[in-house]
């Protein structure tokens, strides 16, 4: 039922026009994004992300272009992580921060796609549960978008997260009586980082 309620909702936001990446500047593309990734609906975040990347260029700004593949897989990682109601922004947007210094890191792959899938780092993201089904919420995706337009909470060589201390000692936590503590933590080779 959700994907259907998504599936009319961008059809009658997203005009024909979008797909041509033709924008209409009364349209807010960033909201349309926002709903795509929530609901997962593919098409309709492709063609706002070309429509709102068009709305930027022509204005000279120098805001963060986004790619929805991008967006959608960094809302799903974050609700896979750190999805529950309990779970504020903060500590969802440093799951995210850690996919995103990761990818800017020589130590790990470089793309978000490449890191979530990378063997052995993410446990339970491959299968179609992750891939197909699961719709981030909109905190999970608020925290990927503000995070794609450059919002920060950590220093680059945070690239670990997990219930434990790993690497090369911890930069913060975060605890929840449901889930323990969550430890954000920092690269052995500092020299990667300078």
């Amino acid at each position: 039922m959700k994907h259907w309620i998504c599936a009319l909702l961008a059809a009658l936001l997203l005009p024909a026009a979008a797909a041509a990446a033709d924008y209409d500047p009364k349209q807010n593309y960033l909201d349309i994004l926002f709903r795509a990734a929530c609901c997962g609906d593919r098409d309709a975040g492709r063609a706002a992300a070309i429509c709102y990347n068009e709305w930027l260029d022509d204005r000279g700004s120098l805001a963060a272009r986004l790619d929805f593949d991008e967006l959608l897989w960094l809302s799903k990682l974050i609700e896979h992580e750190a999805g529950s109601s309990g779970i504020g922004l903060d500590w969802r947007m440093c799951v995210g921060e850690v996919v995103l210094n990761r990818v800017a890191s020589p130590e790990f792959p470089n793309s978000i796609e490449e890191v979530i899938f990378q063997p052995g780092q993410y446990a339970g993201v491959d299968c179609d549960a992750f891939r197909d089904l699961l719709d981030p919420d909109e905190t999970s995706v608020e925290a990927a978008l503000r995070l794609l337009q450059g919002d920060r909470l950590m220093e680059p060589r945070v690239v670990f997260q997990a219930n434990f201390r790993q690497g090369g000692g911890e930069y913060l936590n975060f605890y929840s009586s449901a889930f323990g503590y969550t430890y954000f933590c920092l690269s052995s080779h500092p020299e990667y980082y300078l």
